[in-house]
């Protein structure tokens, strides 16, 4: 499945954002807070619709932990509840759409309909009304629906309550991953048993020969340690051939885990030299087409995507969009560059980040 499109509303500091015309590889650039990371959060959460530990998970990505359902207002344009966040993306040919709002103490919320009054529930478990502005957040409400699927669903989580509650008669069938530096080397070794297991990690290492000639295989040891055939008397740990060679094989197999999914990687230039993008860039385009994964990838650096219009210029592949972010007081706008542009932005020193 391939997104084609995405519309955020309302969603952390993003109060509206549009673009089309995604392709395999989607480049996602912009000044510093300018809403990049967002963009693949809304991806991430619209992907997994169905879970609701995401908007815990998304806010975890940032190192915020969720103390309340109080909380939950990082989610919220402005950290305003009344500002309802909304999500809808083209995927092939049907739409999801994604409404989060809060869910209000006692489940009163469907009866909070002025703006000057509100229900409130005493203890004594009576209603009054009260003119006050104030009331009890007690979790979120994930509304959610794709045009493929008959119905409308909604998942229900409080913090306060320990509540987790998801729908009957949905069921996902998107493969989605967040990839980002922090977390991309967990569990690397599980991913390789997988392709081995699987019998495609012959796939895996004619990419890293591309690399590194001397590569002819790949072996797990102990307490997650893959080791590499150098052709050396011993194997040699992968650890010890430097830190690129190690981040390239986890995004390469990052990709092949999520065949015929999507990829969403923060940042992708953390941890690499300007001279290892290139290198970094085939591997990428190359394992994509292969296992047939759309990816959606973050930078802030010109290296990053000089490099990638270098690979275009040599392999000419259309399958390349890059987006460009721009923020201004209170508006999101998304410029669209073809790989042509890229070149030319490149060639006439445009700024393109």
């Amino acid at each position: 499945m391939n997104y084609r499109s995405l519309k955020i509303t309302n969603f952390r500091a993003i109060n509206s954002l549009e673009a089309d015309d995604f392709k395999r590889v989607n480049l996602i650039t912009g000044k510093n807070n300018c809403g990049k990371t967002t963009f693949l959060e809304a991806l991430f959460l619209i992907s997994g619709m169905s879970n609701p530990q995401l908007p815990i998970v998304i806010n975890n990505f940032r190192d915020l932990i969720l103390n309340g359902d109080d909380n939950f207002s990082f989610l919220f344009n402005k950290l305003d509840f009344s500002r309802v966040p909304e999500i809808s993306a083209g995927i092939n040919s049907h739409i999801r759409t994604i409404t989060i709002k809060p869910r209000y103490g006692y489940d009163i919320a469907s009866n909070l309909i002025t703006d000057d009054k509100k229900l409130l529930i005493t203890e004594s478990g009576k209603s009054i009304i009260t003119t006050s502005k104030e009331v009890s957040i007690n979790g979120l409400i994930v509304e959610f629906s794709d045009s493929n699927v008959k119905g409308a669903f909604k998942n229900e989580i409080s913090l306060r309550e320990n509540k987790l509650s998801t729908p009957s008669g949905y069921k996902e069938t998107l493969v989605c991953v967040f990839y980002n530096t922090q977390f991309g080397l967990v569990q690397l070794d599980r991913k390789i048993e997988l392709l081995l297991v699987n019998k495609q990690l012959g796939n895996i290492i004619t990419i890293l020969q591309e690399i590194d000639t001397r590569i002819s295989d790949l072996r797990l040891g102990a307490n997650g340690m893959i080791y590499a055939d150098v052709g050396y008397d011993k194997l040699v740990p992968i650890n010890i051939m430097g830190d690129g060679i190690r981040r390239i094989l986890s995004i390469i197999a990052n990709i092949s885990g999520c065949q015929n999914g999507i990829l969403l990687i923060d940042e992708i230039e953390n941890g690499f030299h300007y001279s290892s993008l290139e290198i970094l860039w085939r591997a990428i385009l190359k394992t994509a087409a292969l296992y047939n994964v759309q990816l959606f990838i973050t930078t802030h650096s010109q290296e990053c995507i000089a490099a990638l219009s270098s690979v275009y210029s040599k392999n000419q592949d259309d399958n390349i969009r890059l987006y460009r972010i721009e923020k201004s007081e209170n508006s999101h706008s998304v410029f669209k560059y073809s790989p042509e542009m890229i070149a030319t932005g490149m060639e006439s020193n445009y700024e393109v980040r």
